[in-house]
């Protein structure tokens, strides 16, 4: 069974949502978030992979929220940036707790 996702924005941002793999991202924030996915793919599709995580949030810290978007986006950019860095800094800590060690593996 498929679980649509809690979150989606462009063609790679969502949680348990992992892109379009092949296509360009929309802007900025997805950018981003397909650089993410890659990371965790080559990571064994570990989500709680703390070098990932330390990355995307890093990535969104020199994205800007208001920046240009892409045509017929309705969500604010801001807002969507803002739920991701909750999401995933909740990640880290937990990656951090279960992994018991910060190696990137």
């Amino acid at each position: 069974m498929k679980v649509p996702p809690l979150l989606r924005y462009g063609k790679y941002c969502g949680i348990l949502y992992s892109g379009c793999p092949g296509e360009k991202p929309c802007d900025a924030l997805d950018a981003c978030c397909m650089i993410h996915d890659h990371c965790v793919d080559t990571h064994n599709d570990d989500y709680l992979n703390t070098r990932c995580n330390e990355n995307l949030l890093s990535c969104l810290d020199r994205v800007s929220p208001a920046g240009p978007t892409f045509p017929g986006n309705e969500c604010d950019v801001g807002q969507t940036a803002s739920v991701i860095r909750g999401v995933i800094e909740t990640a880290v800590l937990a990656g951090k707790i279960l992994h018991k060690r910060d190696d990137g593996q």
